[in-house]
């Protein structure tokens, strides 16, 4: 569950990350774009702004050759104004206009001549005048031709506003020129996203903007999209190993220190369980003890007889040997149960494990009037766990079952049952007492519940810790014919750790 929320929070992060470059990429993409936007409109804008002043340039040259002689020189203007419009094609036509006969008469038909005469009319002096035509598309310049402040003939240039906004280097993709002529009154809008500047000129009033006809937001390329995926999906495959390591380390930790706390509390458990087991301790050295006693002293009747009988006096030092081992087995069963040793994970023979715990309680049993002994097949089924702990958990299994027994009419009994079941080992402790009660099952193997007037309630806890140590399963149940059933399955190790152990 933990894994699965902690992988679902990377998704998310993930998620957030991937979002999160998408929008610096276009926010970056956007910004770049406005740069370059700004720096073709200056550049377009220097431009626009030296092309206007060679329109004044042109105007003035015309009106000193209209100028230089009456009539004016229609031919040799022609021929000039043909010459500019093939050098200078934004300039559509050129046309001088006489205003003396009415109508107004064009000498070079390039132009309407009512239009031209009333902007001339207009005109204050020899300034300029703008007018906007064919929806703003060309721009018509007019400019009286004065000779000692009168004259009566108005110069035109028709100018064609796409061409006067033509740049001569590549403007940013999707970039849109526009170039109008200022009318009074108008207002200055702006668009977003846009370059505006006016043209520096005295004569002609024109605005330049520029737009760009791409998105406020441009998207991410799909090579982009694709390399910020995979740089994303590693980092939170990195990310999660590391915090995999991290969670592995200190989940190990932890097992350690409870592992630690266990065996000190399974070490006061067995510690605590020697004053229960004291009788029987006593009962069982007193039988050697009374035999080698019984030897020596017969060996010494043997001694004082004149002529010893060999045999006999060699049997008795045997039996006296014999018994002196058994004493000192009991004892070093006693002293690995209650000893306080590091775990060490061993092969261990279940069926031997449960004969010792039989021995541990028989006195136990005795005392209750109960038998006790294991059953099972001939598979003496292998565990891999440590032999002292597992003792216990059976020991304490058994014990519980003593108790449940104790002070029952009918048959008292405990069985310890060793088999096989699949790949597991199991061993089961029946007894035939009253059973567990709902509420005894349903808690248990919790901490501190307990049914003993006297108990603290860790008994069983303790023993799921251990069991589950060793990758094995504790359960309890109440038996068909009557009883409690104690079940433990362990994981049986491989035939050939079997061979190896035997040999």
């Amino acid at each position: 569950m933990l894994r699965r929320s902690r992988r679902a929070a990377i998704l998310v992060a993930g998620l957030v990350a991937f979002g999160l470059a998408c929008a610096a990429y276009s926010l970056n993409r956007r910004s770049q774009d406005a740069a370059a936007l700004e720096e073709a409109g200056r550049t377009l804008h220097r431009l626009i702004s030296q092309r206007v002043d060679q329109h004044d340039a042109h105007l003035t040259s015309l009106s000193a050759l209209v100028q230089a002689a009456e009539p004016a020189p229609v031919a040799t203007v022609e021929q000039v104004a043909a010459s500019i419009i093939r050098f200078y094609p934004r300039i559509v036509g050129i046309d001088v206009v006489d205003l003396a006969p009415n109508p107004p008469r064009s000498l070079l038909d390039a132009t309407d001549p009512a239009v031209v005469a009333e902007e001339a009319r207009q005109a204050v002096g020899s300034n300029l005048r703008t007018r906007a035509l064919e929806g703003g598309s060309r721009l018509l310049l007019v400019k009286r031709a004065l000779t000692d402040g009168v004259g009566h003939y108005a110069l035109a240039l028709v100018i064609d506003m796409n061409r006067l906004s033509a740049s001569d280097t590549p403007l940013p993709e999707g970039a849109v020129v526009q170039l109008r002529l200022i009318e009074p009154g108008q207002a200055s809008d702006q668009p977003a996203s846009a370059f505006r500047a006016d043209i520096a000129s005295r004569t002609q009033p024109l605005r330049l903007t520029l737009t760009t006809s791409g998105p406020n937001w441009p998207l991410p390329p799909l090579g982009f999209l694709v390399l910020v995926g995979l740089v994303i999906a590693l980092a939170a495959l990195l990310i999660d190993r590391l915090l995999e390591a991290r969670s592995a380390a200190q989940e190990a930790a932890r097992k350690a220190v409870l592992a630690e706390q266990d065996a000190r509390l399974a070490h006061a458990g067995r510690v605590n369980a020697m004053g229960e087991l004291a009788s029987g301790i006593a009962h069982e050295l007193t039988q050697p003890l009374t035999a080698i006693l019984g030897q020596a002293q017969a060996g010494r009747r043997l001694l004082t007889q004149p002529a010893q009988d060999q045999a006999v006096l060699a049997g008795a030092f045997e039996a006296i040997a014999r018994n002196a081992r058994r004493a000192g087995d009991i004892l070093g069963r006693l002293r690995a149960w209650i000893s306080k040793s590091e775990p060490v994970v061993e092969t261990v023979d279940l069926t031997g494990l449960a004969g010792e715990v039989v021995h541990l309680l028989a006195a136990n049993a005795q005392s209750v009037g109960a038998t006790l002994r294991v059953a099972g097949d001939e598979s003496r089924p292998l565990v891999r766990a440590d032999r002292v702990q597992l003792e216990q958990v059976v020991f304490n299994l058994a014990r519980n079952g003593l108790e449940a027994v104790e002070g029952q009419d009918g048959e008292r009994s405990v069985t310890i049952e060793v088999g096989t079941q699949g790949g597991d080992a199991v061993l089961a402790v029946r007894d035939s007492g009253p059973g567990l009660s709902p509420e005894a099952q349903a808690r248990l193997f919790e901490p501190f519940f307990t049914t003993k007037p006297a108990g603290l309630g860790l008994g069983l806890a303790l023993c799921v810790r251990l069991v589950e140590r060793f990758d094995g399963v504790l359960a309890a149940e109440n038996a068909a014919e009557g009883g409690a059933v104690f079940s433990v399955r362990l994981p049986r190790i491989a035939g050939e750790a079997r061979k190896e152990a035997a040999e």
